[in-house]
């Protein structure tokens, strides 16, 4: 099996437009549409250009490369250094953070004083995981949860892509135009010994409801629950050139989360401290090398999740009323030009609002190839999920040019919401069970174990490898594109009291992408995001780093 996946994808790369058989695997392609409707969008290969803001992040964030020798930017080398600045952001007198070293975040590492804890009272300490800590690291670090609101303007990047450690950024209602460029996220994650990846919510970023943001050339390992989570009515979001997740390895390095937890199990498991019911007891008992469950260990569950709650449906009146902008209904993301690795699901997940995609590379090939080689870990290990796109509660997730190795299943869930309740309460099973939910991917490219496929999602009147983990209803979405939709009715409903009979909805067939943008060719995608998404990827002078547009002339560094 390792060897005909690795010949398919070695065809897929190279004949990309083929149609052949081998060893009973189809390649073909069949495209029936090509662009995803009422979009505009331009085809030409990598250059500085790109490194524009781009996607719905484009409506609403600024150029700060004024701010460049002024008293509004502040250069930060240490971790009370950085919490000055963000306070100082929330009085308009800090607009630029540069990140000049490392910082770790966690709560027993700043070990604040009851004054610096009052002063700083904007971050605090994030719950410890309900079953303890299993890395050592994380144990004596503990994590903090940083909370950036009243914060109108503020871009905070690093020159040569710094680490920020322990932390998870919570980006409130109360803040707007929000950057973050070229900075490694780290040090979130350890061994969940049940496999249900719920003892704790660590997340690297969650936007709380801020409005304009854009979180780019960023680098996110794994954590214990999402990378980036947009929540409360967040919108015009923007992800670009950005990489998430880690490839597996036997050999990870010896400061890693996984290996310094890892180390900590086995010891756990030399001694004979572990009940029958632990994951790693049952993987060691039956086989498996602590290396082989290191390189196991390299996989994120929950990438991106948009909208906390079925519950959110419209946004919250007071009763003064007061209208707080919290509905998923608001939510706008763009994903653009990201590489992901080993990750299994919400690439993203959007409940009501809309996602649009272009230019991603998601790999899961190395932790596939952990599954396939290693029994043990395959019939105790709980990480086998393999998705990306799910849209629900009428949700739309469109997806252009993108490039899908060892991924399942490309698209999930399910065309009316009334035929994947599994994971709702029954008060909204019953309110969104006629939802339909919109998912396109376009001139895309799979290859996975059931074969390998370029072209649509609509192809073959929805019959193929994109839509293998996907449940049709009657196939009314296909040539049907709608960028949203509308709860009929919604504007005079209340949060606190819903309606008791299904929700009527209306689909915007006619509503246009309010953005233009750039489109790498397909075969180009792999390459060039292997070169240039993550941190440190590209160089820079700091007044470069803190501006939105770049033509394709632009010089990165002054002479």
């Amino acid at each position: 099996m390792k060897f005909n996946k690795a010949i398919i994808w070695l065809l897929a790369l190279s004949f990309l437009t083929s149609s052949l058989l081998l060893g009973g695997i189809q390649v073909t392609k069949a495209a029936v549409i090509d662009s995803i409707p009422n979009t505009t969008r331009d085809f030409k290969e990598y250059d500085n250009s790109f490194l524009s803001v781009t996607g719905f992040a484009s409506l609403g964030v600024h150029d700060r490369s004024k701010f460049t020798g002024t008293s509004y930017y502040r250069k930060v080398k240490t971790e009370r250094e950085f919490l000055q600045a963000i306070l100082d952001a929330k009085s308009g007198n800090v607009k630029v953070i540069e990140v000049a070293r490392d910082i770790n975040l966690g709560w027993k590492e700043l070990n604040l004083s009851s004054e610096e804890a009052k002063k700083y009272n904007f971050v605090t300490k994030y719950r410890d995981p309900m079953n303890g800590f299993t890395n050592p690291t994380l144990a004596s670090s503990g994590v903090s949860q940083l909370s950036i609101s009243d914060v109108d303007g503020l871009t905070i990047f690093s020159k040569q892509g710094q680490t920020i450690r322990h932390v998870e950024l919570k980006l409130q209602r109360s803040t707007n135009d929000i950057v973050i460029r070229n900075l490694n996220f780290d040090g979130m994650w350890q061994w969940d010994d049940t496999g249900n990846h719920k003892e704790v919510g660590w997340t690297f970023i969650k936007v709380n409801g801020a409005n304009n943001v854009w979180i780019d050339h960023c680098k996110f390992s794994i954590a214990a629950d999402g990378l980036i989570d947009l929540e409360n009515g967040a919108s015009n979001v923007t992800i670009s050139w950005s990489e998430f997740g880690l490839q597996a390895s036997e050999n990870p390095a010896l400061d890693s989360d996984i290996y310094k937890s890892i180390m900590y199990m086995e010891e756990k498991y030399t001694a004979n401290a572990l009940s029958s019911d632990s994951v790693y007891h049952k993987m060691r008992s039956a086989g498996a090398t602590k290396e082989q469950i290191m390189a196991y260990a390299a996989y994120h569950s929950k990438v991106h999740l948009n909208g906390s709650g079925d519950k959110d449906y419209v946004n919250y009146v007071s009763s003064s009323g007061d209208v707080i902008k919290d509905g998923n209904q608001r939510i706008r993301l763009t994903l653009a030009y990201n590489r992901y690795t080993n990750i299994g699901q919400r690439v993203p997940m959007i409940r009501q609002g809309t996602g649009h995609m272009y230019n991603c590379y998601l790999d899961n090939s190395t932790h596939d190839d952990v599954l396939e080689n290693v029994s043990a870990i395959a019939d105790y290990g709980t990480d086998t999920l393999s998705r990306a796109l799910n849209a629900r509660n009428g949700a739309s997730i469109a997806a252009d040019t993108c490039v899908f190795h060892d991924i399942n299943e490309p698209i999930t869930g399910a065309e009316i919401q009334g035929l994947d309740t599994k994971n709702m309460d029954e008060q909204w099973a019953e309110l969104f069970q006629s939802a339909y939910n919109r998912n396109l991917i376009v001139n895309s490219h799979i290859t996975n174990k059931y074969g390998t496929y370029t072209g649509s999602s609509w192809d073959n009147n929805g019959e193929n490898l994109f839509n293998k983990g996907f449940t049709w209803h009657n196939k009314s979405t296909i040539g049907n594109w709608a960028w949203s939709s509308h709860i009929v009715g919604s504007e005079n409903m209340s949060k606190t009291n819903p309606p008791t009979e299904p929700f009527t909805f209306e689909y915007k067939y006619d509503e246009k992408l309010p953005y233009t943008y750039y489109v790498l060719p397909l075969n180009s995608v792999v390459s060039t995001l292997k070169q240039f998404a993550g941190a440190d990827k590209v160089e820079m002078d700091p007044e470069y780093w803190l501006k939105t547009y770049y033509s394709s002339e632009t010089d990165l560094i002054e002479e």
